[in-house]
């Protein structure tokens, strides 16, 4: 599997997640897993070259057949979108794990 598909995996999983906790706030949950549903699109689009992906892979995100991009990430995409001013678009997103990746290894 490629990496973009293991990071698409990963955004739909997170779109599933915040989905199954829509008891508070449907309209909220629903937002916030269309984005990601968006993002995991776009993300599965990328080239191999393409420097998230590199950004990620250099912050250890990647292991064997499985996405991780730690818990600052993990978090970043179960709260994509959540909150009443949309954040940004899926770029942003990916942009954004990367960049945390970046941190967590600093």
């Amino acid at each position: 599997m490629t990496r973009q598909l293991l990071v698409a995996e990963f955004l739909r999983a997170q779109a599933a997640w915040r989905l199954a906790r829509a008891d508070g706030d449907p309209v909220r949950a629903a937002r916030c897993a269309a984005a990601l549903l968006d993002a995991a699109a776009y993300a599965a689009g990328l080239t191999d070259d393409d420097r998230t992906l590199a950004l990620l892979a250099s912050g250890g995100c990647f292991r064997g057949q499985v996405f991780d991009p730690g818990p600052r990430g993990i978090s970043i995409a179960r709260w994509w979108q959540y909150r009443d001013t949309p954040q940004a678009g899926p770029q942003d997103l990916v942009t954004a794990l990367a960049t945390a990746a970046a941190g967590a290894r600093s």
